[in-house]
């Protein structure tokens, strides 16, 4: 059934058809689903993705089913489902080209402890669809600094990370430097399992906002 829906997926995004052209008329035979995996997870990580493949097909399904389609939901479930199968980026999703630098570099902008909340609460979304809320937690505790500023920030399972003292205090520049090595240390734990993870929460997206 998840085989199916998925090359239904793959049928409706015409970018992804041009990939399959020389394969003949039959689509049906596009994609051995357990093929796929075996060639970008180690044995390991296959029945995970599988459990990962079913979960996200049911709840697109489910999106599908209501009397009003919510299109940007349905296009984030397609863009993980994607994202398992090796696709590092969907069709219609832009690309930011970044600018030149000035020959005198700007002052680097302020980074609130409410823009690490909410990359934190980003990363806990992404990693509990795949790894589930225990996992998760006990990544992003192990993986955050020993500094006492960062222990304002309260991880409790299933909840959503929350910042005790002000969240519009600014962080300073070893408050920043720690705070990217707090991201880069949650990712590279997530990875071991999910080999794309980096890739589905666009981690250098993630880093320059710190």
């Amino acid at each position: 059934m998840t085989n199916y829906y998925i090359r239904k997926l793959y049928r409706q995004k015409d970018p992804y058809l041009s990939q399959v052209e020389d394969m003949g008329d039959d689509f049906s035979t596009f994609m051995d689903l357990e093929q796929v995996l075996k060639s970008l997870y180690s044995g390991g990580e296959i029945d995970l993705m599988i459990r990962q493949l079913d979960t996200l097909v049911q709840y697109h399904q489910g999106l599908t089913a209501q009397s009003f389609t919510p299109e940007p939901q349905l296009k984030e479930v397609e863009q993980r489902i994607f994202a398992i199968l090796g696709e590092s980026q969907t069709p219609n999703q832009t690309t930011s080209v970044p600018l030149p630098e000035p020959a005198v570099s700007p002052p680097q902008p302020t980074v609130t402890a409410d823009a690490l909340l909410q990359i934190l609460n980003q990363l806990q979304e992404s990693s509990t669809t795949f790894l589930g809320a225990a996992i998760t937690t006990n990544y992003l505790q192990a993986a955050r600094p020993q500094n006492d500023w960062f222990k304002q920030f309260q991880i409790q399972r299933s909840q959503p990370v929350t910042f005790s003292a002000d969240p519009s205090e600014s962080l300073d520049d070893q408050q920043k430097e720690l705070a990217q090595k707090w991201v880069k240390g949650f990712v590279k734990s997530c990875s071991q399992v999910i080999t794309k993870f980096p890739d589905i929460v666009d981690l250098s997206q993630l880093l320059g906002q710190l």
